[in-house]
């Protein structure tokens, strides 16, 4: 166990790392590096490989990542109108040249898709497999969702209600690959939850691609890391709903 561990540690200083790159190129480099050592350190680990923790090229691979993504791009849109409505953000139009917001489009797709894969390679299809001979799935994804809030707050903000936000959406992620088995699914949802909420403003922060600008009211500052975390824990609670059935029989993520 102490072996898959540092392994699961080396992972993350992997991709926290990459995101750490200013350099296009040592960016590149060090993004296919850490998704090769993700590869073999789980087929070290005796874990398989890609193919067997939920990245396997099976025909219904493809639908998998589609629906995922189409559930991240709900699940942000859905939260802006929450947002929105509740007075929390408004919406700005700004101008853009067609031709360098194709480039950054790409560029935004790219590094979205390399933190959505990523992070659930570690923090779902690496570290569920390597708990889930030792735990029950109930027990597994409690773990999985707090290691996934601790990987959150190396960057020093420890805000409460962000901490629950993290919390819900691991409990969330890590309960749709138990019952999907799917990495496919799940990073889906993450990689377009990610562009969606950066290429529509990304809540005013900064971002390499954006087609809107979104100002947060400050007065209504307090309410929206809690409106984040409430939605993220209705996603999860909804999911449990129409999984039920099928969570109930899944004694274990292999099979």
């Amino acid at each position: 166990m102490l072996y898959k561990i540092l392994g699961l540690l080396f992972l993350w200083g992997m991709i926290l790392f990459t995101v750490l790159q200013t350099d296009t190129i040592l960016w590149i480099l060090s993004a296919l590096c850490s998704i090769i050592f993700m590869h073999f350190i789980s087929k070290w680990t005796k874990q398989g490989g890609f193919s067997q923790i939920g990245l396997q090229m099976q025909k219904r691979w493809l639908r998998y990542l589609f629906f995922g993504c189409l559930i991240g791009v709900g699940y942000i849109l859905f939260r802006y109108i929450i947002m929105f409505s509740a007075g929390i953000i408004t919406f700005h139009p700004i101008s853009f040249d067609v031709n360098p917001l194709i480039i950054s489009t790409v560029i935004l797709l790219v590094s979205t898709a390399y933190i959505g894969f990523a992070e659930e390679i570690v923090f779902r299809g690496y570290l569920i497999n390597m708990l889930h001979p030792y735990f029950s799935n109930k027990i597994v994804i409690i773990i999985s969702a707090t290691v996934f809030t601790l990987g959150h707050l190396v960057d020093g903000n420890f805000n409460i209600s962000r901490i629950f936000f993290f919390f819900f959406s691991g409990l969330f992620f890590a309960t749709c690959y138990i019952v999907t088995r799917s990495l496919w699914f799940v990073a889906g949802i993450h990689w377009s939850w990610d562009f969606t909420w950066f290429y529509l403003g990304a809540d005013g922060s900064t971002s390499s691609s954006k087609i809107i600008d979104v100002t947060l009211n400050q007065e209504m500052s307090f309410y929206y890391g809690w409106i984040d975390a409430i939605i993220a824990l209705g996603l999860f609670l909804l999911l449990l709903l129409l999984t039920k059935r099928s969570f109930s029989k899944t004694t274990t993520i292999s099979g």
